[in-house]
């Protein structure tokens, strides 16, 4: 049941990009009612295959790197529609939505295999993986943030701006989305980090420190305390932390899905005799 309604979402997130983007490349004023329905209709049917997945497993339905990636994306349309309803920026799903339709493409095509581990329904590891695709959404959207704030810096800087120029919000809106989705990202990424921990001494032995997901997962949230006690202390132009942030959240990108493939104790792929 849940790859069917997989599948229904990954249709209805392509009408609502397809019925989308047109329109505002024609200047429309807004994104249109129908590609807003389209997009609330896959978040819906995906929200109701992550929970059939999650009754069927008894668990967090975050198994392999595909479920984690399906979860990230119904998190990222998820952020859309709120960061939507909240500033009205009408070009932030052609930012947002390319992604949600690739990644949730990749799940409905490559479903993985399902972990049979006990450890897999921890308390402490539920928490974990939640906090930390919380704030990879947060961080999602500070990048999205960055990029538009880069854009309509230059095109004000143009002598002849683009069209983009009357579609991308002000500098000061990219900022505010930029230092708000930062702050909340931020919180739940330590939240994660710290509960990752917990779980990991309490089950995993061996010299599990040093792996190498978990000294990724620490360098980007250096990169990210960087970044927030720069953006507080105002000692960074706006340009910068938007090159930051950027680097950031391929940072994020590299320990999330690349070293899922390598990290011998904190991969999604199951090894035996070792707990997932």
């Amino acid at each position: 049941m849940h790859s069917i309604l997989l599948w229904l979402a990954l249709i209805f997130y392509f009408v609502g990009i397809v019925v989308m983007v047109p329109s505002l490349m024609k200047h429309r004023q807004s994104v249109p009612s129908w590609s807003l329905v389209a997009l609330g209709a896959g978040l819906v049917a995906h929200g109701a295959s992550l929970a059939a997945r999650a009754v069927n497993l008894h668990r967090l339905p975050v198994i392999d790197v595909q479920s984690a990636l399906s979860f990230f994306a119904f998190l990222v349309t998820l952020a859309f529609f709120l960061a939507y309803l909240r500033y009205r920026i009408d070009i932030l799903g052609i930012f947002m939505l390319p992604l949600v339709f690739v990644l949730t493409l990749i799940s409905a095509l490559r479903p993985g295999p399902s972990f049979q581990s006990v450890a897999f329904r921890s308390g402490w590891l539920m928490v974990h993986i939640s906090t930390i695709m919380l704030g990879y959404v947060g961080f999602f959207l500070t990048f999205v943030a960055a990029v538009m704030y880069l854009i309509q810096e230059r095109q004000l800087k143009s002598r002849n701006p683009q069209q983009t120029y009357y579609r991308l919000p002000s500098l000061e809106v990219c900022d505010q989305l930029y230092f708000r989705s930062l702050k909340f990202g931020l919180p739940f990424l330590t939240i994660g980090i710290l509960t990752g921990y917990v779980w990991a001494a309490r089950t995993w032995h061996g010299p599990w420190e040093l792996d190498p997901k978990i000294l990724a997962a620490l360098i980007t949230w250096l990169i990210y305390l960087f970044l927030f006690s720069a953006r507080l202390s105002g000692s960074w132009p706006g340009k910068l932390s938007a090159y930051v942030a950027i680097v950031g959240f391929a940072a994020i990108m590299v320990t999330f899905v690349g070293i899922s493939f390598v990290s011998g104790w904190h991969g999604y792929i199951p090894r035996l005799g070792k707990t997932p």
